[in-house]
């Protein structure tokens, strides 16, 4: 369980790279991965407001969803855990690769984000989006699950 001091880092940090230039690490290439077929994800319980059939999700329940939150993510070529800051700025780490900063935003039915260079990413990625649907702890944001972090 993290303390309070080090979300209070992580929330910091995040803030103070909200400038950077910005992979969008979810995204894979059929050259570079073989397809992934996304598993059901078991939630401890479903967010507000987000009960019913699956689907692409509301920009307002996107950022209820993110806002505050640690994510775990998988994707055919990566995975990791996305920290979303309410400023629209986020905190990246890449399972066996590193950290990055990144920006988000949403749009009706997508997150759109882009990540600041890293070692791992030297150029960076500027700012694109994927379709996020699911529901009741099972979500998906293109190739991506994505799963509450605990």
């Amino acid at each position: 369980m993290k303390t309070l001091v080090q979300w209070t880092a992580i929330f910091t940090a995040a803030a103070l790279l909200q400038g950077c230039s910005s992979l969008n690490l979810f995204k894979d290439s059929a050259q570079d991965a073989p397809a992934v077929v996304a598993q059901p994800i078991p939630a401890p319980a479903p967010a507000p407001g987000l009960g019913g059939a699956p689907g692409k999700l509301s920009a307002a329940q996107i950022k209820t969803l993110l806002t505050g939150k640690s994510w775990r993510w998988k994707s055919a070529k990566n995975a990791g855990v996305t920290l979303y800051a309410g400023d629209g700025t986020s905190l990246v780490e890449v399972t066996g690769k590193g950290t990055t900063q990144g920006k988000w935003q949403v749009q009706d039915g997508q997150l759109c984000e882009s990540f600041a260079p890293a070692a791992f990413l030297p150029n960076g990625s500027p700012m694109s989006c994927q379709t996020f649907t699911g529901n009741n702890g099972n979500y998906m944001v293109g190739p991506a699950t994505f799963q509450l972090a605990s």
